[in-house]
């Protein structure tokens, strides 16, 4: 990642070689040197980074990203808002905003941020990716098909660009080709959930019950916790006649649901 580090420091920004720089890239390498899943342990440490040097925008890209995993979308947005003010250059800070700011439906403001990171990062499929999210969620689809296609292009073997465009083709009630693009994302990325979820709403409009209840077992094997998979099994086993299985299936979702 392009950091200030690497370019024109801001007035008062220490360089990379002061005292200041060198204790923050300790606890960057102390940082990267936790668990991964030890956020808590990332977390300190990149603050203490960001303490050591203010301007050090490695340390809150890092820290951003620890956040996002974590779930703490708030603090993400403002470590990757740092980042982008430190070092206007960096793609993927931009590509990490606008990512979540499309989670939180403010579509205008993620498009613009993913807009940026496409023109810093033009190679990247999972940008594009992104990209085509933001747009599928404000019924762009057009441009979302366009920027699944060029993922596709970029990266053939990305299973994340067919699964957009097949979400695509089902919002155009173009079924078939919804099925053959979730196909292909399973065939890359055989533990996709939501692939199966999704195929399996096709195969139903299909009457395709055999292979809808076999992508909907798969679907809570993969998501034991889901209750989505469970509600839409039980529903084709009532339509298979199986009221048994059904039952199972609701007392099993509300179950979950109580949780």
């Amino acid at each position: 990642m392009s950091t200030a580090a690497a370019g024109q420091a801001p007035d008062g920004a220490p360089t990379p070689t002061s005292a200041k720089r060198v204790e923050a890239l300790a606890f960057v390498e102390q940082a990267n040197r936790c668990d991964t899943k030890n956020l808590k342990c990332r977390v300190s440490a990149f603050t203490k980074a960001v303490d050591a040097d203010a301007y050090f925008a490695e340390a809150y890209y890092g820290r951003g990203v620890t956040y996002r995993a974590d779930g703490e979308n708030e603090r993400a947005i403002a470590d990757f808002t740092k980042v982008i003010e430190l070092d206007p250059r960096s793609g993927q800070a931009f590509f990490n905003r606008g990512s979540l700011l499309a989670g939180k439906m403010n579509l205008s403001a993620a498009i613009a941020d993913l807009d940026k990171a496409v023109e810093l990062l033009p190679s990247a499929a999972p940008v594009f990716v992104a990209r085509g999210n933001a747009h599928l969620r404000a019924r762009h689809y057009g441009l979302a098909l366009a920027d699944f296609n060029k993922s596709i292009e970029l990266d053939a073997k990305f299973s994340e660009g067919y699964y957009g465009k097949a979400s695509v083709a089902f919002l155009r009630n173009d079924i078939a080709s919804a099925i053959e693009g979730y196909s292909k994302s399973i065939q890359l990325s055989p533990d996709m959930p939501t692939a199966y979820l999704n195929r399996a709403k096709c195969f139903i409009i299909q009457e395709k019950n055999a292979e809808a209840l076999a992508d909907l077992t798969k679907f809570i094997d993969l998501q034991p916790l889901d209750v989505q998979g469970y509600e839409a099994r039980a529903d084709l086993y009532d339509k298979l006649g199986e009221k048994e299985k059904a039952e199972a299936d609701r007392l099993k979702a509300f179950e979950l649901r109580k949780r």
